[in-house]
């Protein structure tokens, strides 16, 4: 489980299983527990923001963007030593309406796309070099 530097309570989880998925889906490599793994990566989710970016002609929010970012470091088991260390950061953006349940549920599928995001290049980072 990636840690949560954030504010926001209970992100880290779904960035955890939008990970371990997209790892699970690529299918190049076996997850498995901390103690018989040969790669060991841990992450933090270091950063998230939500941001107004478009306004109406009465100064109310239409879009934003949400931002989030992550500290990643992969250590070599087999080699005793670190593989990768990287930061990363994705941007989505989500239009809202005057419904908040509506405007909560872009918010959160933009967070999805983000998650998502992340998860596509962290997978692209350790395993396209093989």
């Amino acid at each position: 489980v990636f840690e949560n530097e954030t504010n926001q309570p209970e992100l880290h989880r779904n960035l955890t299983d939008a990970i371990r998925q997209a790892f699970l889906n690529d299918g190049r490599v076996k997850i498995v527990q901390k103690k018989s793994s040969d790669l060991l990566i841990q992450g933090t989710l270091d950063y998230y923001d939500v941001r107004a970016v478009a306004f109406d002609s009465n100064d109310v929010a239409t879009q934003y963007w949400v931002k989030i970012g992550v500290k990643i470091k992969a250590y070599d088991r087999v080699k005793d030593r670190t593989y990768l260390k990287d930061n990363l950061r994705t941007r989505w953006d989500y239009t809202v309406d005057a419904n908040v349940a509506s405007s909560e549920d872009a918010r959160l599928r933009a967070l999805d796309d983000a998650y998502r995001d992340i998860s596509l290049r962290l997978v692209s980072l350790f395993l396209d070099p093989f």
